[in-house]
């Protein structure tokens, strides 16, 4: 393999890390404002700061790609809707009425759903390694949520809310994927300032509706904070870093990298929450990188399908 390949890979799974880091922080600033602010409001917020962020830097780019987004704008729309309109919207609703146990045993199928639709559309190999690195990954990410108590994960039940956080979690998995389709001639930039433009004007309206129906909420430091982080973080700098990435080695190895996240996650909680880390925590997490090792440095044999 080509040196600069290499780098271009190494860059692309850099960039797909670092994007994960960033929205492991979500689900702790989730469970600190989740009673605060209504899950359209919060979405809709967050996206808003993510547009004031992007737009010095992307005015230039949409300038210039104009015709191009006007031509594609139904792919773009769609892409909006499902990455910006539903996807952390579904997943602050989950938020309100279910466990963050029942949530994280939700994030493991957003790499499976990209997984079997890429082999389904794109006709893309699915490697025994990968298969079994994904075993690995989901006995991790049990070990990780249960905290070696399998009890805990005997008396779960499935209720809406569980529901609610599965449904974000496949429109991840489908934005990821399809994100791919992306004309090459639009750039990373323009792409996100469009898509992020239309996902906040279609939440508008359900914005508007809820704001009517429900009491508003109260500004405070942890709600003002919160919206900050997660629309300059984990909007504006993550989905960047995530369209970078996937263009460099794909949907598929971004979102197996993707299963990182409650690693990231639970370092956030010890810092900010002052929660302890336990031996289940330490035997999850290396489960999940071995896992994800296996899946993505194990080159394809003929054997595979």
């Amino acid at each position: 393999m080509h040196s600069t390949k290499k780098q271009d890979i190494v860059l692309g799974y850099t960039l797909a890390l670092l994007a994960t880091m960033l929205w492991a922080g979500n689900f702790v600033v989730a469970r600190a404002i989740a009673e605060a602010i209504p899950p359209w409001q919060c979405n809709f917020w967050r996206w808003v700061v993510a547009l004031v962020v992007l737009m010095p830097f992307a005015w230039k780019p949409v300038q210039q790609d104009w015709v191009l987004l006007r031509r594609h704008w139904r792919y773009l729309l769609i892409m909006g809707i499902v990455g910006v309109t539903l996807l952390n919207t579904l997943i602050y609703k989950a938020g309100q009425t279910t466990e963050s146990l029942n949530m994280a045993l939700m994030v493991p199928a957003a790499p499976v759903v990209i997984l079997l639709l890429s082999r389904v559309l794109y006709k893309e190999m699915i490697t025994r390694a990968r298969l079994a690195g994904l075993v690995v990954v989901l006995v991790g990410m049990l070990v990780l949520v249960s905290r070696g108590d399998w009890q805990r994960l005997a008396a779960l039940q499935i209720n809406s809310g569980d529901l609610w956080a599965l449904g974000g979690v496949i429109c991840f998995g489908v934005y990821s994927l399809f994100i791919r389709q992306r004309p090459a001639e639009i750039s990373s930039l323009s792409f996100n300032m469009a898509t992020f433009s239309l996902g906040v004007v279609v939440s508008l309206p359900f914005t508007i509706a809820e704001a009517i129906i429900l009491p508003l909420p109260t500004l405070s430091a942890p709600v003002v904070v919160g919206t900050l982080y997660t629309g300059i973080g984990c909007s504006a700098m993550a989905f960047w870093l995530w369209t970078l990435a996937i263009d460099r080695i794909g949907p598929v190895q971004a979102g197996l990298v993707y299963y990182t996240l409650p690693i990231f996650t639970g370092i956030a909680s010890v810092f900010i929450l002052q929660e302890h880390v336990a031996w289940a925590q330490i035997v999850g997490g290396g489960l999940i990188i071995g896992g994800i090792c296996a899946a993505t440095l194990i080159q394809p044999r003929h054997n595979d399908f």
